[in-house]
């Protein structure tokens, strides 16, 4: 036993009883976290092994017993900082009363890991991944989250077990603490414990900046070998990550001819020189040539709430049964983009992409970053040409910066919940959809009105967890899953929101445009799950929009000068996005990041780039079809992706994108 080993007799330097009275409650506390987290990581495995790829189970085993590695790192983290607050204050937690405030910050810390562990694997059901940087937005606005886990889960059920075995865990190590309480520690022994937990913090740090060991490039396989509060305190520290000296870079003039190669089309000329200003400018400011005949018609553009296109009836919806009929109809009479691929798997990523045309960068949008006040975007652009601009959004602005990056990038009006007047039906998220469009139509009717032509940008909300919507045209179908239900719901409120604007005097002269933000879930073994980022885009404007189906690969970003240009405008513009109508046939090209990763595709190949300079590549088919690994990446692919996404964020960090609003 541990105590008779460090009570034994006759070896020299043998530790004292109380020291040994600590180190048994230490190492309960790291017996105790090891265990919930490799608990949590083998279901983890036995959840990928049975949904995800085929073939993985050698790597799976290999990766819950080389995550040990990882648990053992966290957990010297995790349970040293407590230990060394508990030689901190051990004389005062001895007395009476303090007892029972240690023995009830135990159970709260031991239920704190049990509910850790609960909403780890409730958060790899919705996102096929470890706590990351969707984890940290989580936390910063708890509002919304905590009413979204309460409107989608049942708490009361699930709480009381939380409870229950955080109970039954702490009775695992009271015996510990309460030895631990009993010894006499004096100020010298307290000193050296100190040291030795200091030593053991640092002893850790290789590991935890090495990160998880894991065979093969498998996202779910390497996700699994890691440790999930790792991952959480990561996204903290490196959300506004850095790019030079951790991801791949190229000589600085190649990057911006390579970049300025891939957005120059027949009908755009650069209106600066080739290479970078001699001062290290970077600018891909272009001239567009679309004629002279610009239709100034009003802009409605829709961005709908997690629509990707495993909603779309004829697109990547495979389940036997339409999910979208309404919408499907309605396309048939305006021009749908079949091939499109939002930017990211947040709702700032799509607002970043369609609204500043901008090409993803590592870590969080621009959209939340400082300094993305001024950023080119349409917005300004349709300002300069005398639109009124205004974004209303059916919950919180104050939500992920949505309202400030609105404000400062070319919107006169930004409205949300708090000004739509009628509110039938509502989530903790916001309003349902079709009371949202009822607010549109009221505010269109009003700036209709004067003689400047409109853009409005429209945020939905309903489409999103807790997957729930009004009871009244559209009634839920017990045969489609609730996911399917309200994504259903969704598009029949985007097809009534224009059935009711057809009667408007205004309806004539607008252009509506309708867009997913993102896909639904990001899942799939590739660094950067291409195939579940696809997104339909639909233009529709009878009489001013030839209907059609456009197969062109796209991005969202490119959704901006493809507007500008089916409405033939001629104007100058510095967008990492480009006309799909003027990208010739098998040339297009997709951008996309997850993560700390950014995927660039084109001519059926993916370079993923990574941190550690890693470039890992793929191949791709179009569709609802996962990424087949490569042995090497593409070298000219590699070439363009690393020139899209080094310059991006050079410019940003710059101040080189934001020509449009000076």
């Amino acid at each position: 036993m541990m105590g008779t080993f460090f009570d034994r007799p006759g070896r020299s330097g043998r530790l004292p009883r109380a020291l040994a009275q600590e180190a048994r409650f230490w190492l309960a506390c790291l017996a105790l976290f090891m265990g919930i987290a490799s608990l949590v990581r083998i279901i983890l495995a036995g959840w990928v092994y049975v949904a995800g790829e085929p073939g993985h189970g050698a790597a799976l085993l290999a990766a819950v017993v080389s995550g040990v590695t990882q648990d053992m790192a966290v957990g010297l983290w995790f349970t040293l900082p407590l230990f060394l607050a508990f030689l901190l204050f051990h004389p005062l937690l001895r007395r009476r009363h303090g007892r029972w405030i240690a023995h009830l910050l135990a159970y709260g810390v031991v239920t704190g890991l049990v509910f850790g562990a609960v909403a780890e694997l409730f958060f790899w059901n919705e996102f096929d991944s470890r706590f990351n940087g969707i984890a940290v937005n989580y936390l910063i606005f708890p509002k919304e989250v905590i009413g979204n886990i309460g409107e989608s889960f049942n708490l009361p059920l699930y709480l009381p077990m939380v409870a229950i075995a955080g109970g039954v865990l702490y009775w695992l190590v009271r015996s510990a603490l309460t030895g631990a309480l009993d010894a006499k520690l004096s100020g010298r022994r307290r000193l050296s414990l100190a040291g030795l937990s200091l030593v053991g913090l640092l002893a850790a740090v290789p590991v935890l900046q090495h990160g998880p060991v894991a065979f093969g490039r498998d996202r779910e396989v390497l996700q699994v070998a890691d440790n999930g509060l790792r991952g959480l305190f990561r996204a903290f520290l490196t959300n506004d990550t850095d790019y030079d000296g951790l991801y791949a870079t190229i000589d600085e003039r190649t990057a911006v001819a390579t970049l300025r190669d891939d957005v120059a089309q027949d009908n755009t000329s650069f209106l600066t020189g080739k290479g970078p200003a001699p001062a290290g400018g970077r600018t891909l400011l272009r001239h567009v040539d679309n004629g002279d005949h610009p239709q100034k018609l009003n802009i409605v553009l829709v961005i709908e709430e997690s629509f990707g296109s495993t909603y779309m009836d004829g697109l990547d919806n495979q389940r036997g049964y339409p999910v979208s009929p309404e919408l499907t109809e309605l396309a048939r009479d305006g021009l749908l983009f079949t091939n499109i691929y939002a930017t990211g798997d947040r709702t700032v990523r799509g607002l970043e992409a369609l609204l500043t045309s901008f090409t993803p960068i590592p870590g969080i949008s621009t959209a939340r970053r400082a300094g993305s006040e001024g950023m080119n975007s349409l917005p300004f652009l349709l300002k300069k040409n005398g639109y009124q601009t205004a974004f209303l959004y059916g919950g919180a602005s104050e939500f992920d910066n949505m309202g400030h990056f609105w404000s400062t990038t070319g919107f006169d009006h930004v409205w949300d919940q708090s000004d739509i007047a009628e509110d039938g039906f509502s989530t903790i998220w916001g309003v349902a959809d079709e009371f949202l469009f009822t607010e549109a139509l009221k505010r269109l009717d009003q700036a209709t009105t004067a003689k400047e032509p409109v853009f409005l940008s429209l945020l939905t909300v309903s489409n999103h967890r807790p997957y729930t919507f009004p009871e009244g045209v559209v009634r839920k179908d017990p045969a489609m899953g609730e996911k399917e239900n309200v994504a259903h719901y969704a598009a029949w409120a985007f097809t009534d929101f224009i059935e009711r604007a057809r009667s408007k005097s205004w309806f004539d002269n607008t252009v509506f445009v309708f867009i997913g933000d993102h896909g639904p879930r990001v899942s799939g073994a590739a660094q950067v799950p291409v195939e579940r980022f696809r997104v339909p885009l639909l233009y529709y404007a009878p009489g001013h929009i030839q209907p059609g189906r456009d197969e062109t690969l796209g991005s969202s970003m490119d959704m901006a000068p493809t507007l500008l240009g089916l409405l033939g405008w001629s104007y100058d513009s510095p967008f990492f996005g480009v006309d799909l109508r003027h990208v010739p046939a098998g040339q297009g090209r997709v951008a996309m990041a997850h993560n700390y990763s950014v995927a660039y595709g084109k001519g059926g190949q993916v370079v993923a780039l990574g941190p550690q300079h890693d470039l890992t590549g793929y191949r791709m088919e179009p569709g609802p079809h996962p990424l087949v690994p490569e042995e090497e990446p593409d070298p000219v692919l590699s070439t363009h992706a690393i020139a899209a996404t080094q310059t991006a964020h050079r410019m940003f960090y710059h101040h080189q994108y934001h020509e449009l609003s000076q």
